[in-house]
């Protein structure tokens, strides 16, 4: 299962990486041929730092938009990070991102670091979340950068950022006008005006260079996400294992259930083939929880409804 998911990340990162370096040369052409050189050279030197593990923190700041935990926050979670280190599922770094979204509760990043929502930090502290359910959350992320290839994560970022940043400046501008008739629709069909920039290219006073450079960054915007998403999909569910068997089964389907809706039936009904597959010396699943609690004085509620 971790060579598809190297092949399956790889057609994911590989595509929008050389489509980030298509587009940096395009916005640095004003530069002359030995600036491009130099910013070719550097970035390379800053990808190979970040591939040795170097200079993580304050790049997950900046590519996560997130910061350190504040000493309150970080009490409010450290019942939830204790448990995870009796699971063996503690986050090696965890961050809080600056705006609150509703993205998942914790993200994995680079290869030790977790990004948490503001949300979920504020739904603990408020007793609508419950311990396990943070641990869950955080354990899900560590549990996903154990099992998909972290190592190159931080440098792979870096040479998609310029295709990562057109592509949401333009799927953002079709949100703004999909209340147009047919907006959406023309996004969607993107592919047409690829294939026309191909054919112009080749035409009588055209520039084949561009028309098959517009192609190849429509196909990417095909290839890319949908390589993404397939790659993810392979993650959760190696992660959903990981987390169901350390005794978190009910906390995950919870969560499961929140993030997909009715479209969770799949999911859950594998959350709990794993579950049964529990190593039986594996300690009980609700045993853990209450004694960290009652170590940090909070009190654990049977049933989060923050996320409903």
């Amino acid at each position: 299962m971790r060579t598809s998911t190297k092949l399956i990340r790889l057609c994911a990162v590989v595509p929008a990486g050389l489509a980030g370096s298509f587009v940096a040369v395009i916005g640095l052409g004003f530069l002359p041929g030995e600036g491009l050189v130099f910013a070719f050279l550097g970035t390379l030197l800053v990808s190979l730092v970040l591939a040795c593990g170097w200079l993580e923190s304050p790049t997950a700041r900046i590519f996560g938009f997130a910061r350190g935990l504040r000493p309150g926050q970080r009490a409010v979670l450290d019942p939830s990070l204790a448990l995870l280190e009796k699971l063996d599922l503690d986050p090696g770094r965890v961050l809080v991102r600056l705006d609150d979204d509703a993205r998942l509760p914790a993200t994995p990043i680079g290869r030790r670091t977790v990004i948490v929502e503001p949300w979920l930090v504020q739904g603990l502290y408020g007793r609508r979340l419950t311990t396990e359910d943070a641990a869950t959350a955080i354990g899900h992320a560590v549990a996903s950068q154990r099992v998909g290839p972290s190592r190159f994560d931080l440098a792979a970022r870096l040479w998609a950022l310029p295709w990562t940043l057109v592509f949401v400046v333009v799927r953002q501008i079709a949100r703004m006008f999909s209340w147009v008739p047919a907006g959406g629709f023309a996004w969607h069909l993107r592919i047409v005006v690829g294939v026309i920039a191909v054919f112009q290219g080749f035409q009588p006073g055209g520039d084949p260079a561009i028309g098959v450079a517009a192609g190849v960054l429509v196909a990417i915007s095909y290839i890319a996400p949908a390589a993404d998403r397939a790659w993810r999909s392979v993650v959760q569910r190696d992660a959903d294992r990981i987390v169901a068997q350390r005794g978190l089964a009910g906390s995950l389907i919870q969560l499961a259930q929140w993030q997909h809706g009715s479209a969770s039936l799949e999911r859950v009904q594998r959350i709990r083939a794993a579950a049964a597959e529990r190593v039986p010396s594996t300690p009980p699943e609700r045993a853990e929880g209450p004694a960290v609690d009652a170590a940090a004085g909070a009190q654990v509620l049977t049933l989060p409804t923050a996320r409903r």
